[in-house]
């Protein structure tokens, strides 16, 4: 039996770069589906043509000015400069099919990709597994309202009600995951982290979110 072949080296890391992305595409609010190494038929100048990008992302319809579907390239950024000649007509090619499906095209590098909210996504996102407990939140919300406190201090609060420590964290946690607790998850989540309850009838905006922010002005050259 022939061995199966892994990547190794730059297409290593680029596979790697890859599946990073799709963690937190997949935790972030407003995600429909995901798609990767999709096939994009299209035709321009009456030639039938055909574009294969690493990933595309649909949200769900926001209603604002903001592309509800991006199209994707994950490089790694040693890679775009060594061999920005020779990307050039490709990632034109992802342009003109990306327009074609009605969707932004983006570059993606580690710079955008390897950032604290992947470590963030990475430890929240089994959360979204099930529905929220809302015993934290609850307590959160009613004794503190919207003002800011930190996780710590959210902690020291509900154990004073009762409540276990073990308990308490997994109940914060869930509620940042399903954006029930609002925090900057762009740096690192930890008993640091200032949180604080998001407003009764305020929907989570796709826009908000890091990584959608990252995709939002990600530089397409």
């Amino acid at each position: 039996m022939v061995p199966l072949r892994t990547p190794s080296g730059p297409q290593q890391v680029e596979s790697e770069l890859e599946a990073e992305l799709l963690e937190q595409l997949a935790f972030a609010p407003g995600t429909y589906d995901l798609l990767t190494q999709p096939i994009i038929e299209y035709a321009t100048n009456g030639r039938a043509r055909r574009y294969t990008p690493d990933i595309i992302v649909q949200l769900h319809a926001s209603g604002d000015d903001a592309p509800s579907r991006y199209v994707i390239e994950v490089k790694r950024q040693a890679d775009l400069i060594a061999n920005a000649a020779q990307y050039a007509p490709k990632f034109e090619a992802g342009r003109v099919a990306a327009e074609n499906v009605g969707a932004a095209f983006r570059i993606m590098s580690e710079d955008r990709i390897r950032t604290p909210y992947l470590a963030n996504a990475r430890l929240l996102r089994r959360h979204l597994d099930a529905d929220p407990e809302l015993a934290a939140f609850d307590h959160i919300r009613r004794e503190l309202g919207a003002h800011g406190v930190t996780v710590a201090e959210a902690i020291a609060l509900l154990r004073s009600l009762g409540m276990d420590e073990p308990d308490i964290r997994a109940g914060i946690e869930q509620a940042v995951a399903w954006r029930m607790l609002l925090c900057d998850l762009s740096r690192p989540f930890d008993d640091a982290t200032v949180v604080c309850a998001r407003a009764p009838g305020d929907l989570p905006r796709p826009d908000d979110d890091p990584i959608m922010m990252s995709l939002w002005d990600a530089d397409s050259e």
